[in-house]
């Protein structure tokens, strides 16, 4: 067998499907790790433990079941099978795998739903960055108003008075 057989140089013929690519969070928090205050990464991370406070990540943030997140997240794409309390802004997208709970507002372009997660909050996609944490009171009016706006839209029938002969 040749060197360059063993340190796998060999030249590869077409039929040789290509090496198997895996993308594999760069950084892991287990199960038995708690952090609070601010984490941030360049590279994707998964969280098995509990965090609390804000998490920011270049790539993506992988929430393992059994996790407790009590945190915002801003993110390329987030992935959730724990639990999150707190808003998820994603750049790409956001996974709510069928063991995710999230309690707090989404913000993401692109976003797939497992059978079975839950959801407390809103959805706001394709929106500008921070749009779900710049939660603003939506527009009210009193039904005193409103109705004086609806009936101002319609004009009374016009009326013909004829004059006395």
């Amino acid at each position: 067998m040749a060197l360059k057989d063993l340190m796998g140089m060999a030249e590869r013929s077409e039929a040789d499907p290509p090496a198997i690519r895996t993308v594999a969070p760069s950084t892991l928090i287990d199960a038995t790790t708690k952090i609070s205050g601010k984490l941030r990464c360049g590279e994707s991370i998964r969280i098995d433990g509990r965090i609390k406070g804000e998490i920011r990540c270049d790539k993506t943030v992988i929430i393992g079941q059994g996790a407790i997140v009590e945190a915002t997240i801003q993110a390329d794409a987030v992935v959730v099978a724990g639990d999150v309390k707190g808003d998820i802004v994603a750049k790409r997208k956001v996974t709510l795998e069928s063991s995710g709970r999230v309690s707090g507002d989404l913000s993401t372009p692109g976003i797939v739903i497992e059978e079975g997660a839950k959801l407390e909050g809103r959805i706001v996609i394709g929106a500008e960055k921070g749009a779900a944490t710049q939660k603003q009171p939506a527009a009210r009016t009193s039904a005193p108003a409103r109705d004086a706006a609806l009936s101002s839209d319609k004009m009374p029938a016009p009326t013909t008075t004829t004059p006395p002969r």
